[in-house]
């Protein structure tokens, strides 16, 4: 019997923590793939074995003497994966096992591959400005991956969308950069632990591209680096190197798209974050100082993820990318039940990142609470 198991990266983190962070849309989508296949695959949470035993995290990395694993974002390198741990995964991994994943590590991705199981993962896509959050799948299936392109999201959509709110910005008085120097860099901050920043069991910041900067800044007049708003425990130590930096000027409380939408910004650098992949399409030159964490819109080879918007929701998908391997239902509704699927996906885990400076109902709570900021401080004393 086949069996689709929804999981995210269960070596990295705890099934607590990427069930936490990420089964609500796998019970988003589960209603719509059953509807979609006929009885018979089995569609479930956990990872477990023919006779019914439960995969152990802590068991996996105490056959490698591995003890203190962090519950959360706990660094592994499957090279050093030990033949003990190999065997066991592969009991719970099999040619009928099909990986309905989120977000899982590309290694991973292609051990699980070695074991012969059909994978289909999913990530959010690097482009938040669509009219509600939209997914990347990459799979390991050519014949899958080949259905997945015919929904591909165009890329004259991509740029629709960031001239449609650059427009709005500009009639908004968003792009608020008459501090800003002309022909200069936008450094974009990430958290310090975001997995796509790990290299060789070290998660990167800013401090680790000072010779790149100093380069960067002979052929630029000024480099402004936005801090992520959850920069965690090394801000200060961050914040006094940038400010000890003599070519080097902090920004914050600033709209990261109201800075991609300015003229003077020539040029978006970061580590690996996303915006990177958004400053494209304000057509800024863009540069990752180490890699982005997705392959969007690439050759199969090269473990693309195809970039979707809506067509997830709709039964007749999931059963045309499951039909090479699943036996898929008769007479299937071609519906989609999201058609107009402004925020739906963003409201259930309030997932806005930087769109909540665009988005009129989000930005409203923000404005009413800078009034009273300023009435406390300056209106009411003088009563």
């Amino acid at each position: 019997m086949k069996k689709i198991i929804c999981t995210g990266d269960f070596i990295y983190n705890s099934r607590e923590k990427y069930l936490k962070f990420h089964s609500w849309i796998f019970k988003l989508f589960i209603p719509i793939i059953k509807e979609s296949l006929n009885t018979g695959v089995d569609i479930t949470f956990d990872i477990k074995d023919n006779i019914g035993e439960y995969f152990s995290r802590e068991y996996f990395y105490n056959l490698a003497n591995q003890t203190n694993i962090k519950d959360c974002h706990n660094i592994y390198n499957i090279d050093n994966f030990t033949d003990e741990q190999i065997d066991y995964l592969k009991k719970f991994f099999t040619p009928e096992t099909i990986i309905l994943g989120m977000e899982i590590y590309k290694p991973l991705c292609d051990l699980l591959t070695s074991f012969g199981c059909q994978i289909i993962d999913m990530a959010f896509n690097s482009y938040k400005l669509f009219d509600d959050l939209s997914l990347c799948f990459y799979t390991n299936n050519k014949e899958i991956y080949n259905k997945l392109v015919k929904y591909q999201i165009p890329q004259d959509k991509y740029y629709f969308y960031a001239n449609y709110w650059k427009v709005f910005m500009e009639n908004n008085n968003m792009i608020q950069d008459n501090d800003i120097e002309e022909n200069s860099v936008l450094f974009i901050g990430q958290t310090l632990l975001d997995k796509s920043v790990e290299k060789n069991g070290k998660f990167l910041n800013v401090i680790d591209f000072e010779e790149k900067l100093k380069e960067l800044s002979q052929n630029y007049s000024k480099i402004y680096y936005l801090p992520h708003p959850y920069l965690g425990k090394k801000r200060k130590l961050i914040y006094d190197w940038v400010k000890n930096s003599p070519y080097i000027e902090l920004l914050t409380n600033r709209s990261t798209y109201g800075l991609l939408a300015s003229d003077k910004i020539k040029k978006v650098v970061g580590i690996s974050t996303s915006v990177l992949y958004e400053a494209q399409y304000f057509d800024k030159e863009i540069e990752y100082l180490y890699k982005p964490l997705f392959n969007i819109d690439a050759s199969f080879e090269e473990h693309s993820y195809v970039s979707l918007l809506y067509d997830y929701f709709n039964p007749k998908f999931w059963a045309d990318i499951l039909s090479p391997i699943c036996e898929i239902r008769k007479g299937i509704k071609d519906v989609n039940y999201f058609e107009n699927a402004h925020n739906k996906m963003r409201n259930v885990h309030n997932d806005y990142w930087g769109y909540a400076q665009l988005d009129p109902i989000k930005r409203i709570p923000n404005t009413y609470d800078s009034i009273r900021q300023f009435w406390i401080r300056y209106i009411a004393p003088l009563f």
